[in-house]
């Protein structure tokens, strides 16, 4: 168990899916100690050896893990072993990494009595909770339902992953689109429309938008009208007028998007003058899903190209050697 500290510096219990996450996540967490049960460890034990995706992540992390305590004695692995040395600059960690050996705690002291892996890491960190207070015990999971279960059952501190976030303030982000009050063509005074192919483009004062960028989808709430920034000047901006229900109605390989949202998506992927397109947004608005299904059908299609494309160069060649054989007789 960590060692006694100041208050200043917390406890932090990892669960399994944070070090799936990130696997060296444990390193995040500067002068604050790190608990990681010894469920947690079974966990990543049983993963390692799967053929799922995160069976590497789990073998990364357990080998940076023993990198650390392989010298350490089994009463040090409890007592915690320091992690300062290992990275630089501000955000080094200078804590220690314990392992808790949950499987040992007295029965009197599980608030959960119920033998589940997730169970068994709450209980930890109730039981730190209480032997450590007033210091503060978090348990970082990545699970919401523990994290209400946690919540539930008494402890004071629960906390998400967010160290991977590259923003420090994700609302500051760009939406990707703006969105007009009202008729968006209400707000235009003076506009020059041109048709290049299929395309109409839509030049405006640059007044109409002063902060548009290129690529920015534009909206309005008469759901008719949706264009995209195609170019921006010091005094104007083009616009690509897209519709609103055209840009609803697009379809690829038999997938259709379920709101604006996913339309603006699907339009940005399948745009061949994109190259990176990053996806925002909560959980269950289709992030996943959208990308997911346009990579596997890309794969797919690349590959039966690839396939289509030996085929032909297999048919050429026998072609080539029975036209030799025909020209030698």
């Amino acid at each position: 168990m960590p060692e006694k500290k100041a208050l200043d510096t917390r406890i932090y219990v990892l669960d399994t899916n944070i070090l799936l996450h990130e696997p060296l996540a444990f390193l995040s967490f500067k002068e604050h100690d790190v608990v990681v049960p010894m469920t947690v460890l079974e966990e990543l034990d049983y993963i390692k050896d799967s053929k799922k995706d995160v069976a590497r992540d789990a073998r990364v992390s357990i080998r940076a893990m023993e990198d650390l305590l392989h010298d350490a004695t089994p009463e040090q692995l409890m007592e915690g072993v320091t992690m300062q040395g290992i990275g630089v600059g501000e955000t080094a960690p200078t804590g220690s990494l314990s392992i808790f050996v949950d499987h040992a705690l007295p029965a009197d002291q599980h608030v959960f009595t119920s033998d589940e892996n997730d169970n068994r890491i709450i209980n930890t960190a109730l039981h730190l909770q209480a032997q450590y207070h007033p210091r503060q015990v978090t348990l970082v999971t990545k699970d919401i339902n523990m994290r209400l279960k946690a919540k539930g059952a008494g402890l004071a501190h629960v906390e998400d992953y967010r160290t991977d976030q590259l923003v420090s303030d994700i609302k500051y982000l760009s939406k990707g689109f703006h969105r007009f009050n009202g008729d968006f063509w209400n707000e235009v005074t003076a506009v020059d429309s041109r048709t290049e192919g299929r395309d109409t483009i839509h030049t405006l004062a640059r007044e109409v938008l002063p902060e548009a960028y290129v690529n920015e989808y534009l909206l309005d709430d008469t759901e008719h009208f949706a264009g995209l920034v195609e170019s921006v000047s010091e005094k104007e901006i083009d616009v690509l007028d897209l519709g609103y229900e055209r840009l609803m109605g697009r379809r690829a390989w038999g997938i259709t998007p379920k709101n604006i949202g996913q339309a603006m998506a699907f339009h940005s992927l399948l745009d061949p003058h994109i190259d990176l397109v990053i996806l925002t947004g909560p959980a269950g608005s289709g992030k996943t899903g959208i990308t997911a299904s346009f990579f596997s059908i890309f794969v797919q299609t690349y590959l039966r190209a690839l396939y289509l494309l030996g085929l032909l160069c297999s048919y050429f060649t026998l072609n080539r050697i029975i036209f030799s054989l025909t020209a030698t007789r």
